[in-house]
């Protein structure tokens, strides 16, 4: 009767071990989400930059050109600018050159959003080197952490918040 007891007892125990192991197989996760947020230019402007400032990331603004230095590697040359407010300007402000420039490396996950018309575009950073690596027509903000740039974001002067 003991051994009979023992093994129901082993049975019920290895019964609710393989529960808890097995419990939640069959569902798609990905890291700790079930569901991943659709990366859009408005993410990546809301959310995502909001993240990368709690995480903290540092922001500089000026202008950016990408050079692809081996596959999935590319280097990103940032001109920093200033949005600097005057009442002498028609738009209430001017660009000044801080005459600092940094090169630091795109991010392995770093994103781009570029200005189309007045909505923000996800592109790769390839379509950025062949579409929008014209040194100074666009403003961007870019989001560091460290040497690596995690996003770099269109930027309207007007947006910018000015001392």
């Amino acid at each position: 009767m003991r051994r009979k007891s023992k093994y129901v007892v082993l049975s019920l125990v290895l019964c609710l071990s393989m529960m808890l192991f097995l419990c939640g197989c069959g569902e798609e996760k990905s890291g700790s989400t079930i569901e991943e947020p659709e990366i859009t230019g408005k993410y990546l402007q809301e959310d995502y930059s909001q993240q990368l400032l709690n995480d903290g990331a540092e922001t500089v603004v000026g202008y950016v050109t990408l050079d692809k230095l081996g596959e999935g590697d590319y280097s990103v040359h940032i001109s920093e600018r200033q949005v600097v407010a005057s009442s002498e300007y028609k738009d209430g402000y001017y660009i000044a050159d801080n005459n600092v420039a940094k090169d630091v490396t795109l991010g392995a996950e770093g994103r781009i959003a570029c200005q189309k018309g007045k909505e923000l575009n996800v592109v790769s950073a390839d379509d950025f080197i062949q579409d929008h690596n014209d040194g100074e027509s666009q403003l961007y903000t870019v989001y560091l952490m460290g040497d690596s740039a995690e996003l770099i974001l269109a930027t309207d002067p007007a947006d910018v918040e000015t001392k």
